[in-house]
């Protein structure tokens, strides 16, 4: 079959990524791992669909190809976007769970050991437990897939970098967009103009612009407030490439800049590059997220923190570009780093309700330390 787009990775790189799954099946001796995590799947075969949150299996054996059951309208993007040649689908008015495991039966796949995912965001508890009931005797086949995902290789790197041109011009536009009087959305629609002129696919998330007191509260976003005088701004954004993201996140303040914002904005970008100048090979998780938190508790704003200090990325949908759930940056995480691992670190202080501001980069570990892979002056921006 020709196809109108190219895969996002090589013939040799998917190949290297089931060739790896199935080693640790082996390890954990399981004969079938169905696969129900969206980035899992993405990352085993290539697929790339807004459906996404569509229920789907992807069944990995060791004799034969991956088998993709997935909704019938999503067979043409799968045959566009994967390299698999074996798919099986549902109609709308068909029950998905029942399919699948008629299809599971029919094929004698249910006869040896069969791993599940359990983790999966969009399938939901009663959904898999009905599931599991209805496929009979599984074990959990929770982080089979992960534990490859969690090592970049050449070619993830090199869309991570693309990802994070994209964000830097997204930035860019969103710090040129900041004066008085304009809105958080007017901020955030410039940063999303530029990041889609240059190239973005589909975000995991539209960007991130909160501004005076909403600065303060963590987990707001743009929300058509317009920028006053000594207002601080927190932005924090990410374009996307072949679901591979480079997230950056940057303060900002609209004169006067008032002392406690200049210390705040000093801290910050002093943890950031601490916890930086901590990554190599070996290093624990934990021991980054330290370095971080020196410089935050020595200035007294550790009740500010209170969060992780990092988080891995790769490939990501919909309400998330992080894949925390692999490798997180946190408190006594004995994790070993290793190269290839990509974090987004985004050390962010919050006077509840009042300031906030925040700084971060997506940085790779290397064989001799760390590589920051976004580029963009890390400072605070005044817009007068």
């Amino acid at each position: 079959m020709t196809r109108p787009m190219p895969l996002a990775f090589s013939d040799g790189e998917f190949a290297r990524r089931l060739r790896d799954v199935r080693a640790r099946m082996r390890t954990a001796s399981i004969d079938v791992l169905l696969v129900v995590a969206a980035e899992n799947i993405t990352y085993l075969t290539g697929y790339e669909t807004i459906g996404y949150s569509n229920f789907g299996v992807l069944v990995v054996r060791h004799d034969v190809d991956p088998l993709l059951f997935i909704r019938e309208m999503e067979r043409t993007v799968a045959e566009t976007t994967t390299w698999l040649r074996e798919f099986e689908i549902f109609a709308d008015d068909q029950d998905p769970l029942d399919q699948a495991v008629a299809v599971l039966r029919k094929r004698g796949w249910l006869d040896g050991r069969v791993g599940l995912e359990l983790g999966e965001s969009f399938v939901s508890p009663a959904t898999m437990d009905r599931f599991r009931r209805l496929l009979g005797p599984t074990v959990d086949g929770t982080g089979l897939v992960e534990a490859g995902r969690a090592i970049k290789s050449a070619e993830e790197i090199a869309l991570i970098r693309q990802a994070c041109r994209i964000t830097e011009a997204g930035a860019t536009a969103a710090l040129a967009a900041i004066r008085p009087g304009v809105t958080e959305n007017a901020v955030s629609s410039a940063a999303y103009a530029a990041m889609m002129a240059a190239g973005s696919d589909f975000f995991a998330g539209d960007p991130i612009v909160t501004s005076g007191w909403r600065s303060g509260v963590a987990h707001l976003t743009f929300g058509n407030r317009r920028l006053e005088p000594s207002d601080t701004i927190l932005l924090e954004l990410s374009g996307c490439r072949r679901r591979y993201f480079g997230p950056l996140m940057r303060g900002a303040v609209v004169a006067p800049v008032r002392d406690e914002v200049r210390r705040m904005s000093d801290v910050i970008i002093e943890a950031l590059e601490a916890a930086i100048n901590a990554i190599r090979p070996g290093a624990t998780s934990g021991a980054v997220d330290a370095a971080c938190r020196e410089p935050i508790e020595r200035a007294g704003f550790e009740p500010n923190f209170r969060k992780r200090t990092g988080y891995s990325v790769g490939v990501g949908y919909a309400p998330s570009w992080g894949e925390g759930h692999i490798v997180s940056l946190r408190r006594d995480d004995p994790t070993r780093l290793e190269p290839g691992m990509v974090f987004h670190m985004p050390p962010a202080l919050r006077v509840p309700r009042e300031y906030g501001l925040g700084y971060s980069e997506t940085v790779l570990v290397t064989s001799t330390g760390c590589e920051v892979l976004t580029n963009h002056p890390r400072r605070l921006h005044v817009a007068k």
